[in-house]
């Protein structure tokens, strides 16, 4: 009979440890849940799991740090449109777009003014990165699921930092302006008609004939 409770206790246990995190329940690493999520210190990277080496979780976070000036957009004049986008990366065993909208829109309080923010959303169980941006974002949803699609093969094979900093840096790259290409001048030529020719022929004539 004792074997039988310790053998449910122990059933219980590794069902509780098996039991994925919600919406509601995902550590926020930039509120204090950071040792949950494998971090030192607050950060842009949650993996509850240690799926990634702690070099590979710091490697991702200073790539999120950065991807905030590389999606500034200087161009423009009012304070929201300037400011870049906050980004961050999470692990979860088994996730869905909806799972990523609704944790994006969970922790929205991170830039309620501007609406700057998205998540990258790692799920395990099918290998798959989900993304979610605010609507006032600059991020393209539509190119972002593309970029995220070229990263496929990084991602099913386990390459996951790879895959993350590659989107990162395509996302910031594809809201780069490209360079403005210089049109080059055409080349004018003066003509002068047969009329205009003959009457400076015939001005020269004269002139040489005055020298005489």
């Amino acid at each position: 009979m004792r074997k039988v409770i310790l053998s449910t206790i122990l059933m219980l246990t590794v069902s509780c440890a098996e039991e994925d995190y919600t919406a509601n329940n995902y550590p926020n690493p930039k509120r204090g849940s950071f040792k949950e999520c494998g971090l030192r210190s607050a950060g842009l990277v949650c993996d509850p799991y240690e799926t990634l080496s702690e070099s590979e979780r710091m490697r991702i976070n200073t790539q999120l740090v950065n991807f905030v000036s590389k999606t500034e957009q200087n161009n423009n004049n009012d304070f929201c449109s300037k400011k870049g986008t906050d980004a961050m990366f999470v692990i979860i065993n088994k996730a869905s777009q909806q799972f990523a909208d609704e944790l994006r829109q969970r922790w929205s309080d991170i830039d309620t003014q501007c609406g700057r923010f998205g998540l990258l959303v790692l799920s395990l169980e099918d290998r798959s990165v989900y993304g979610s941006f605010d609507q006032r974002s600059p991020i393209n949803m539509i190119q972002l699921q593309a970029i995220i699609q070229t990263e496929d093969n990084h991602i099913k094979t386990g390459s996951y930092t790879t895959a993350v900093t590659n989107i990162l840096k395509e996302v910031a790259a594809s809201m780069t302006p490209q360079a403005g290409t210089t049109t080059k001048k055409p080349e004018t030529t003066t003509k002068f008609s047969p009329a205009t020719n003959l009457s400076i022929l015939s001005l020269l004539a004269i002139l040489f004939c005055n020298l005489f």
